[in-house]
């Protein structure tokens, strides 16, 4: 019995080794480890190109603070998944372009309160949610100023 599960073990063994060979056989190692480290001379020239990590947090920090919409570019990729990148519209998803701040502002807080405004009322429920009051009403700022860059 002994000898029937060594020979199996055996069989399974250079069965997955053969396996893996043939499926990786392709492959080139260049020798180059996977995880990169830039320091000394590496990290003088990335920090003269483009600064300390605190002089680049620093950086992003002045655009956002020169960009009133700064706030909300990130929620807005949720809204145009559906909506459109410029609120065209999309399928049975309503197009928002054109339209002026209270409206928008208007219907997140409906959405927001659980409250029905059309068939896709319980779609928004979900995404207007977690939004702040701050969040509806630059989002229907940035709508109502068509989209700004």
């Amino acid at each position: 019995m002994l000898d029937r599960t060594w020979v199996l073990v055996s069989v399974i063994c250079l069965s997955m080794f053969g396996i893996i060979s043939h499926t990786y056989a392709g492959l080139e190692y260049k020798g180059v480890s996977r995880v990169h480290g830039c320091t000394g001379e590496c990290y003088e020239e990335y920090v003269a190109l483009n600064g300390t990590a605190v002089e680049i947090e620093r950086a992003k920090q002045a655009l956002a603070a020169g960009d009133e919409f700064s706030s909300i570019r990130g929620l807005w990729a949720g809204c145009a998944a559906c909506h459109g990148a410029q609120g065209q519209g999309m399928g049975m998803f309503p197009a928002l372009a054109g339209q002026n701040a209270d409206y928008i502002i208007g219907r997140l807080t409906t959405y927001k309160n659980r409250g029905q405004v059309g068939m896709n009322s319980s779609l928004m429920w979900g995404q207007a949610a977690n939004l702040s009051e701050k969040d509806i009403e630059t989002i229907g700022k940035y709508v109502e100023a068509g989209f700004p860059e």
